[in-house]
């Protein structure tokens, strides 16, 4: 006899990842409900001789595999019956039957949860800037949700495990896809302290239509979500507009007027999105219902150089662009030798890897990610997470030869 677990996961099969699910839980009641009625022929009118097909295609017996490989994984399931499953899911049209979770399930009943979406390949300004606000959030006590990306992903994620807060992924592949590959120590930290979580079983791999399906689940957990160094057809505009439908808050983070990166970000602000010059204007919409104190929370955090509450276009001297200013021209550009970089503590994030990247560097002042790679015997995706986590500790920099060196 199959399990309800089983049920689910064939609900889930027969009908496809994003599918609206609301009016057939309503009219049957649940999974089990749903099977016994297919195989009955009680076929509800809206449902169409294709989807029938479907579902009288796939027997529940048939996905018990996928139970045991999750037990084999240390992998948990969590279904609409699961005492971990968020109760924001409950309240859209397509929300997920089964989720996947590495890490821990109790935190996605957590309530105070801001996500963070934005460009692939972030700015410095963009990348620091949102690490920043992350690290504020996270400190205020919520945890910090997004897509596991490169570029504003990481960083948003980075901040929360520098702040020792909470940190949620949620991943346009299955658990154990190694995408994207330089980005695998950034993911191992989430599952360590924190969760990965997907609503697509073992085995799929990410495609142009799994990371906007994902996007909804980001916005449906979220009480709000913020948006840094958007374009005009940035994928993050998708993750802002399911927020909206879902009366989420929506938070945009400016920059230049005429720079294209932020385009859509300024785009939503003249939509109604809520600008963000610093990390209280994210928490003060949750100083009542969350109990965030914004005095303690900046008293907290003086002692760490990240304001609560600044224009964070001052926060670096790297312009949005992510050029650096001509007069500030790097020594290797100028001719003259560089002075050694003095060696600076490394941040608790920072991995083996990163720390011998790190090393590397002190000796050998600025070195292109392959000559690193090749030097150290490493993957260079390793190498290029390694350099991506250096550069948000503020330990390393890339100068406009696309060589890094300490700083």
């Amino acid at each position: 006899m199959a399990s309800a677990t089983e049920y689910w996961i064939w609900l889930q099969t027969a009908l496809g990842y994003g599918a609206r699910v609301d009016e057939l839980l309503l009219y049957f009641g649940s999974a089990e409900q749903i099977y016994n009625a297919f195989c009955a022929r009680e076929i509800q009118p809206t449902v169409t001789p294709a989807v029938h097909r479907k579902m009288t295609a796939v027997s529940p017996s048939q996905v018990a595999d996928v139970q045991k490989l999750c037990r084999e994984k240390g992998w948990h399931i969590v279904t609409p019956d699961s005492e971990y499953y968020p109760e924001g899911f409950r309240r859209i049209a397509a929300r997920p039957l089964v989720l996947y979770v590495q890490g821990e399930p109790a935190l996605l009943k957590n309530e105070f949860n801001i996500g963070f979406v934005g460009t692939r390949s972030a700015s410095r300004y963009g990348a620091e800037t949102t690490r920043k606000l992350a690290y504020c959030v996270a400190s205020a006590g919520a945890a910090v949700v997004s897509g596991c990306a490169v570029g504003v992903d990481t960083a948003s994620h980075i901040g929360a495990l520098q702040a020792k807060g909470k940190t949620v992924g949620f991943l346009g592949t299955a658990l154990g896809v190694d995408y994207p590959k330089e980005n695998r120590d950034v993911r191992e930290a989430i599952a360590r302290n924190g969760a990965l979580v997907t609503e697509y079983q073992p085995g799929v791999q990410g495609s142009r239509n799994t990371f906007p399906i994902r996007n909804r689940l980001i916005a449906a957990f979220s009480v709000g979500v913020v948006v840094t160094e958007a374009a005009q057809k940035s994928g993050s505009l998708i993750t802002a507009s399911f927020a909206a439908e879902y009366g989420k808050d929506v938070f945009a983070v400016p920059g230049e007027i005429d720079n294209a990166a932020y385009s859509g970000s300024h785009s939503l602000i003249r939509d109604g999105a809520k600008p963000v010059f610093g990390a209280a204007d994210i928490l003060e919409e949750y100083t009542m219902r969350f109990g965030v104190d914004l005095g303690a929370l900046r008293e907290r955090l003086k002692k760490t150089g990240v304001p609560v509450a600044e224009k964070t276009q001052s926060a670096d001297r790297t312009k949005p662009n992510g050029k650096t200013p001509a007069h500030s021209a790097s020594p290797a550009d100028s001719g003259n030798a560089a002075a050694p970089a003095e060696k600076r503590p490394l941040p608790p994030f920072v991995d083996e890897t990163g720390a011998a990247v790190y090393e590397y560097l002190l000796r050998c002042g600025a070195v292109d990610a392959d000559g690193i790679a090749s030097a150290l015997e490493l993957p260079a995706p390793r190498v290029l997470a390694a350099l991506t986590m250096l550069e948000l500790a503020g330990v390393a920099a890339k100068d406009g030869t696309n060589r890094f060196r300490p700083q």
